[in-house]
């Protein structure tokens, strides 16, 4: 008997938007800045979270794009406890604004006894002669998954589709995959359901190697978020689990599944299909995802599968798929935006504000490290607010604002940095010689593959000499400043209005920098 420890949430989901820059993209911003309140809590210690952690995890595809939380115990527990968090009702009236509130619930029991149904392919004899047959690949070239510098195969559930998981869950079709996971498609086919809206559900089932630390900590994250500032309103657009369980394979490795509201995809990809295809080039919008226009996309999407089952290959007692993830073209055409929206998603690294001590560890990805990660001065939640600056930037240019074409070099993002923003302050470079002999435990690699305890080691610094001078005046370039790049999309009236809000969030201080709630009541956004 399997048996699996799970919590749940039920929800339920119930003006025409133009993506036009004259009325949607400061009204985008603004919807935005409703999830980044709720993250940072405005600065206010032990009510947010911080810019995600660098170091856990290299996360390669498309599959860790849902992030998630945790009860504080170990995955190892046979307890089989059902943990019901507080859900949130969305009455999404247009899909700019207009976020509801949200309600609190209780514990309740539940039991899972079985939680696998295998329908392995190998033991299919397609006999029907009408039954399509899955293109075979070639089993000595790698796909998806398997393409990661560290690829295990023994770590990952072998998931096919048709498996049950739970006696609830039937699996359609691989959408996604990384370093720690994949993600699939999945029917919610328990009885207790049937007159429930939501029938489709997206399963990260992530894999057997991840450590106690790290499965908890996403469940963590996921958990707080769904029970704190329940009545906030940019809780609506967060895309938290509402259902995680533990399941064995058949090879009786653990592994840890979370459930998810299904997604459509990510917003660079929406994006693309509203126009700038040229110019969307090196977006970090993994992490926004969009709902989709209409849950009927989603039934098409499985009937196609039936047609046209994922292209697979067999590898010895195992098969791997290739990832299908394309929902096609919007369902009604553009007009159906007015149905969709966004939502944050992939909490796995995410970091609590309330930790003990300077957190000076590195954080967030490449282009959008904020200066005091670069120089090791101590992060906080204004971190969030740097992160949400260049969000801005890449969905309104297609570009980050510090893109480097080849191997990343925070020398480079630091003159960068100049460029656009003016020298160091002083009050910044006292912080760094005065933080200089902090290190964090335990010491993490580099990307160079060298153990590292502070930011000069880990960034391969040091970047300024003791008089405050720059060590690489070099790589400064003369021919960049902030209000020289207006994106094409901001009319030339509004360019000053627009510069100065995004001053107010990519400063050198990070004290400097406005809250959430501030920059909501910026006048650029009115």
């Amino acid at each position: 008997m399997h048996h699996s420890r799970r919590f749940s949430s039920d929800e339920k989901w119930h003006s025409e938007a133009s993506w036009q820059y004259s009325l949607a993209w400061p009204m985008f911003v603004a919807c935005c800045l409703q999830n980044v309140a709720f993250l940072v809590g405005s600065h206010k210690p032990g009510q947010g979270l911080m810019a995600e952690q660098q170091v856990a995890d290299d996360k390669c595809g498309d599959a860790d794009e849902h992030r998630t939380l945790d009860p504080g115990e170990s995955l190892s527990s046979q307890q089989t406890t059902m943990l019901r968090l507080p859900p949130y009702r969305s009455n999404i009236v247009s899909f700019i604004s207009k976020l509801a509130t949200s309600y609190p619930s209780h514990l309740q029991p539940c039991i899972c006894t079985r939680s696998f149904t295998s329908s392995d392919p190998r033991h299919q004899s397609f006999k029907s002669s009408s039954a399509p047959v899955p293109e075979s690949l070639p089993p000595n070239v790698p796909i998806d998954e398997e393409q990661l510098p560290r690829y295990r195969s023994e770590v990952y559930y072998p998931a096919n589709p048709g498996d049950v998981l739970c006696e609830q869950y039937e699996l359609k079709a691989k959408v996604g995959w990384g370093s720690t996971s994949t993600v699939w498609l999945a029917q919610d086919i328990s009885s207790e359901r049937l007159f429930k809206s939501n029938r489709f559900v997206a399963l990260k089932i992530c894999n057997s190697d991840a450590a106690d630390e790290d499965t908890n900590h996403e469940l963590d994250m996921n958990m707080h978020l769904s029970s704190v500032n329940s009545t906030h309103r940019g809780r609506a657009i967060l895309g938290t689990a509402f259902e995680a369980f533990s399941i064995d394979s058949p090879q009786r490795s653990s592994h840890l599944a979370l459930v998810f509201k299904p997604m459509r995809e990510p917003l660079w990809l929406f994006r693309r299909r509203l126009g700038g295809q040229d110019k969307v080039t090196h977006l970090k919008l993994d992490n926004i995802m969009v709902t989709f226009e209409d849950e009927s996309v989603i039934e098409d999407f499985v009937q196609s599968q039936a047609a046209h089952p994922m292209a697979r290959k067999i590898v010895g007692e195992r098969t791997v798929y290739r990832c299908h993830n394309n929902f096609g073209a919007l369902k009604g055409g553009i007009n159906t935006i007015r149905n969709m929206y966004p939502k944050i998603t992939d909490f796995g690294l995410a970091q609590r504000g309330d930790q003990a001590g300077p957190l000076i560890h590195p954080i967030q990805p490449n282009d959008c490290h904020a200066p005091e990660v670069l120089l090791g001065t101590g992060w906080s939640y204004s971190a969030d607010i740097w992160n949400f600056g260049i969000i801005v930037w890449d969905i309104l240019t297609g570009q980050s604002l510090f893109q480097q074409e080849r191997l990343y070099s925070a020398s480079q993002h630091l003159a960068d940095m100049i460029a656009l923003l003016g020298p160091v302050p002083p009050a910044m470079l006292q912080r760094e010689r005065d933080l200089r002999h902090w290190r964090w435990r335990p010491e993490v690699h580099n990307p160079e593959g060298k153990l590292s305890g502070n930011a000069a080691e880990f960034f391969g610094g040091p970047f300024f000499s003791d008089d405050g001078t720059f060590l690489h005046k070099d790589l400064i370039p003369s021919s960049r400043s902030l209000e020289n790049e207006l994106p094409e999309c901001i009319p030339d009236a509004e360019a000053d209005l627009f510069f100065a809000f995004m001053r107010r969030m990519l400063c050198w201080v990070p004290e400097e920098r406005a809250t959430a709630a501030e920059l909501k009541l910026d006048p650029w956004l009115e």
